[in-house]
């Protein structure tokens, strides 16, 4: 998951009830992330919590993806946004 290249896995394992070690198999790929990560993941990242419910964003709102955020600091860099 995307996420878990930004987040430190000890922010992960403190803000909720999956282990350091848990995180660390998700995060390789041995093991699936269970909704309760996700919510997890949406308590981290307040701001990506809309998205990571339902893969759409609201800017709007101020509910963006890692991918929105990429593109819109792309276009301030190059001035059209």
């Amino acid at each position: 998951m995307q996420l878990l290249a930004f987040a430190r896995l000890t922010d992960l394992a403190e803000a909720g009830d999956s282990n350091y070690k848990r995180w660390q198999n998700i995060k390789h790929g041995q093991a699936q992330i269970r909704a309760q990560e996700v919510e997890i993941l949406g308590k981290v990242f307040p701001r990506y919590r809309w998205w990571l419910m339902t893969g759409e964003v609201m800017p709007e709102v101020g509910q963006t993806s890692p991918e929105y955020d990429e593109a819109n600091a792309t276009l301030k860099q190059r001035g059209e946004g």
